[in-house]
């Protein structure tokens, strides 16, 4: 009875696209962290993940909303990122900010507010990393027919994973323009069944990108996401993300040392611990990485 009901559980969090590991089972590397940091900051865990679920580690502080979709994550400081305030954490403490597949789930506001508390939160010299789906990685499976891209197409076609996301309709029988849409914009799309009430045919989003740049044209699709369903489902994309997306927003913050980065690849020595971070979905991920 206990594998099956972790076994239902492993598959929740996957129909999420989270992958579950026992984290309190792997070295944290504590002796690396006490040759680089000051005793204060390891005792005062000035170490933030944000939108940070069920991740844990003993320097870590972990920043997350509780809300019913979310309700088994771990958070040790509720903070709402699209309340449009200050985290609640001293200017100039924190060593490490780090945040992964977070941002595809809110708002550019939201987004923007997270790296200008980043920011303000870190220490000089301090690390800010993100992780997020690649929007370009996925335009061009689009625009090429590539299904094979969306390696999720399967399992979003069996329940519970299905209902839990709310498809309505099994993604090997839905349209690539659809699968695609899903991913980023995911109640405007017809395969929502609880989604906006302006959706985005597959004729309308093959006109879009034919007539509109390329980025306008993404825009133009979150345009048409409805928050207040986006409330209930606070699971699905909202977002899209790329490359220069994330260096504007970040040097908006005021950074200027910003860099495109790799899975495991941080120039911060204890980011590179893939047991911890960068372990959702690397295949498509977008790695972006700034210092203070």
């Amino acid at each position: 009875m206990a594998k099956q009901l972790a076994s239902m559980i492993r598959s929740g969090f996957k129909a999420l696209g989270l992958d579950v590991k026992r984290h309190q089972a792997v070295d944290p590397n504590m002796a690396l962290y006490r040759s680089l940091y000051p005793q204060d900051s390891l005792e005062h865990r000035r170490f933030y993940n944000v939108g940070a679920g069920l991740f844990r580690h003993p320097a870590w502080t972990n920043i997350d909303h509780y809300s019913d979709w979310y309700k088994g994550n771990v958070t040790d400081i509720d903070y709402d990122l699209e309340a449009l305030t200050p985290i609640p954490v001293e200017t100039a403490s924190a060593e490490v900010v780090y945040t992964s597949h977070t941002v595809e789930h809110i708002t550019n506001a939201a987004a923007q507010n997270m790296f200008n508390e980043a920011f303000r939160m870190l220490k000089p010299g301090g690390y800010f990393r993100m992780t997020t789906p690649n929007i370009d990685l996925e335009h061009r499976a689009y625009r090429e027919n590539d299904r094979h891209y969306f390696f999720w197409i399967e399992r979003y076609s069996k329940q519970p994973e299905m209902e839990r996301a709310k498809v309505k309709t099994p993604l090997n029988q839905a349209s690539i323009q659809q699968i695609f849409l899903l991913h980023f914009a995911s109640n405007v799309s017809t395969l929502h069944s609880d989604g906006a009430v302006q959706r985005i045919s597959d004729e309308e989003l093959d006109r879009v990108f034919r007539e509109l740049p390329y980025e306008a044209a993404l825009d133009y699709c979150t345009g048409k996401v409805d928050l207040a369903v986006h409330k209930k489902y606070p699971g699905n994309h909202i977002n899209w993300w790329n490359k220069d997306k994330a260096f504007r927003m970040l040097q908006q913050a005021g950074f200027e040392k910003i860099y495109l980065s790799g899975h495991g690849q941080s120039f911060c020595p204890v980011m590179r611990d893939t047991n911890y971070f960068d372990n959702t979905h690397p295949k498509i991920s977008l790695y972006v990485e700034a210092i203070r």
